[in-house]
């Protein structure tokens, strides 16, 4: 099975080494590693560039959304893969060296479309902690009094199949939803149809620091929060083509009635 790993890139050159070693040294052989950038500065990969599995892009930023920057250049990123399954990585990210072949394996035994593994959560002083699972969210009666949509792991926890992520990108209009970033849009897509499978772990290493994407909406108090809540439930309206009515939907539509 052929994996493509898409390395999405801005400003990231303190561990955009680490992250596309980490990819290259995969013991499954069958893979590929593009990588779209979108640095102010292009980065220096000359020693990358003799890899035959290797691609590198460049370039200007497409909007002043980082979200929607995010999603061009994954999408540029796929239309050059040939591989079966699409595997995203975040550019300050990294993968274990079995990420690609426990996937295999886990992909053979099972008919996955998407799968999310559970990251390894690495800090400033390279000290790494288990995410965490909020079971809660797994319940059926809080998903349907509270919030409907799954826990979401990160861009770099995702590997897709091919054809699924084509049919997203046709189909869901993702530029259109400014504040959500591509986790977010291809998570809540899936889960209106298909299984998302998530029992592989310690495969993906999340870096957290202070320019992580989505830290700016863990302000309940922001107005930014409530903006991106809105956006989340007005995208999953789009998809499924019905109102959700929970307490989230309710507490969100008045919030943003006053803001």
């Amino acid at each position: 099975m052929r994996f493509s790993i898409l390395i999405n890139c801005h400003n990231q050159s303190n561990y955009i080494e680490e992250c596309i070693l980490s990819s290259l040294n995969q013991t499954h052989v069958d893979f590929e590693v593009i990588v779209v950038d979108s640095s102010d500065i292009k980065l220096n990969l000359e020693k990358f560039k003799s890899h035959k599995n290797f691609k590198y892009f460049h370039i200007e930023k497409f909007s002043k959304y980082p979200e929607v920057n995010q999603m061009y250049k994954i999408e540029l990123g796929f239309k050059e893969a040939s591989g079966d399954y699409i595997c995203l990585l975040d550019g300050d990210d990294k993968f274990s060296d079995k990420k690609l072949y426990n996937l295999n394996e886990y992909i053979k035994s099972n008919d996955i479309v998407i799968n999310q593994d559970i990251p390894f959560l690495v800090y400033k002083d390279d000290k790494k902690i288990n995410f965490e699972i909020k079971k809660y969210k797994q319940n059926n009666i809080f998903r349907n009094l509270i919030i409907h949509w799954p826990q979401i792991f990160g861009t770099s926890s995702i590997t897709v199949k091919k054809s699924i992520l084509e049919s997203f990108f046709n189909k869901s209009e993702p530029y259109k939803w400014k504040y959500l970033a591509i986790d977010v849009q291809l998570i809540l897509f899936c889960s209106i149809n298909f299984k998302i499978y998530n029992q592989l772990n310690q495969i993906t290493f999340k870096r957290k620091h202070d320019r992580n994407l989505g830290d700016m909406y863990l302000n309940i108090f922001s107005k930014i929060f409530w903006n991106r809540r809105k956006c989340q439930h007005d995208f999953y309206y789009f998809l499924k083509k019905k109102r959700v009515y929970n307490l989230d939907y309710f507490i969100t539509w008045m919030i943003n009635i006053f803001l």
